[in-house]
């Protein structure tokens, strides 16, 4: 199979469609994410003019949702509704299926008394997945969970979370005690970037915290018909890279990799950025001071010279990949700036 990977410009969040094609004249078209609300017409408007005009009459279209994160999770919502009568699976994780209903129902008291702004994040992430929920049954859409030891589609795979670290990960981010501790909500403090430019790497392993929600998220693995290899990584962090390298993944032959949650600092290291050695870094983000953050942008530079780096910031517009392009129509744009 062969794919175009399109990485639409959807500010910091993450609004990606893949559009596989196999040598039978059977198109795949998957929506990964789509950003915050305000985005999901344009990933739509997206699809209906680059992609739908060009597609096989044997085809598969379906949604994939990373985690329940408003920038990943409200804009594939929009989509859903515009356009869920023409697919076929969606493929998430619901959170409420590994607790209890008691702690659902605990959760819900303490998100409507305003205990904690992480608290009250959780429940409305319960609040999106259940619209998809509903949006599967109005269109007969059937659900697919998103975990590496359940689906594997042709060259289309989920490499992470498994059934056992995505359960460990919800048990850490349903646990009222521990968000009461801790505040994944908060901002970041003032960025120095000049004395971030001399220490690049140093900073960026200073301090790998993704958050468990950010650690259970999907990731996929696209393999081309040269046996090429794409990373889609969405939030997930260096846990889960590890645990994946524990169950058997390796680093030989990835041609891109999508650099985590749009280019933080908190979910990469110097270590896998080494281990990962792809031809070239991809990346959604908005163009802030996180996101990218510059120190890891240095820190890749520093330690694969010959690596390039897109952003969807660069130029505000859809980064577009193709693995081969005798197999897809030419739709004339024009190549990417590396960062």
């Amino acid at each position: 199979m062969d794919f175009v990977i399109d990485f639409v410009y959807v500010g910091d969040g993450d609004g990606i469609v893949i559009w596989g094609r196999n040598p039978h004249e059977e198109d795949f078209v998957f929506f990964l994410d789509g950003g915050n609300k305000e985005f999901g017409i344009k990933i739509v408007e997206h699809y209906k003019k680059w992609i739908k005009p060009y597609l096989y009459n044997k085809k598969t279209i379906a949604f994939i949702n990373s985690h329940p994160h408003a920038d990943h999770i409200n804009g594939l919502i929009e989509i859903v509704k515009q356009i869920g009568n023409e697919m076929a699976w969606g493929i998430y994780n619901d959170p409420v299926k590994f607790i209890s209903e008691e702690l659902k129902e605990n959760i819900k008291k303490s998100a409507l008394k305003n205990e904690d702004t992480d608290i009250d994040h959780l429940y409305k992430s319960f609040q999106k997945v259940q619209e998809l929920n509903d949006l599967c049954i109005k269109y007969n859409i059937e659900k697919r969970e998103a975990l590496s030891d359940v689906f594997n589609y042709n060259e289309i795979k989920i490499v992470s979370p498994t059934r056992d670290f995505y359960t460990n990960k919800v048990q850490q981010f349903t646990n009222i005690d521990f968000l009461k501790k801790v505040d994944f909500s908060m901002s970041s403090t003032d960025i120095d970037e000049i004395s971030e430019s001399l220490i690049p790497c140093k900073t960026v392993d200073e301090k790998n915290d993704a958050s468990p929600e950010n650690l259970s998220a999907t990731v996929i693995e696209l393999v081309d018909s040269k046996n090429n290899r794409y990373l889609l990584t969405s939030d997930a962090g260096v846990e889960s890279f590890d645990e994946m390298e524990k169950n058997g993944f390796n680093t030989e032959n990835l041609y891109f990799v999508q650099l985590p949650h749009h280019g933080s600092r908190r979910n990469i290291s110097t270590n896998w950025i080494g281990k990962f050695n792809p031809e070239m870094f991809l990346i959604s983000a908005e163009g802030n001071k996180k996101h990218p953050r510059k120190a890891v942008i240095s820190c890749i530079k520093k330690n694969l010279p010959y690596c390039k780096i897109y952003s969807t910031h660069k130029n505000k517009e859809t980064i577009s990949f193709t693995t081969n392009k005798d197999v897809f129509p030419n739709r004339n744009w024009g190549s990417a700036e590396p960062l």
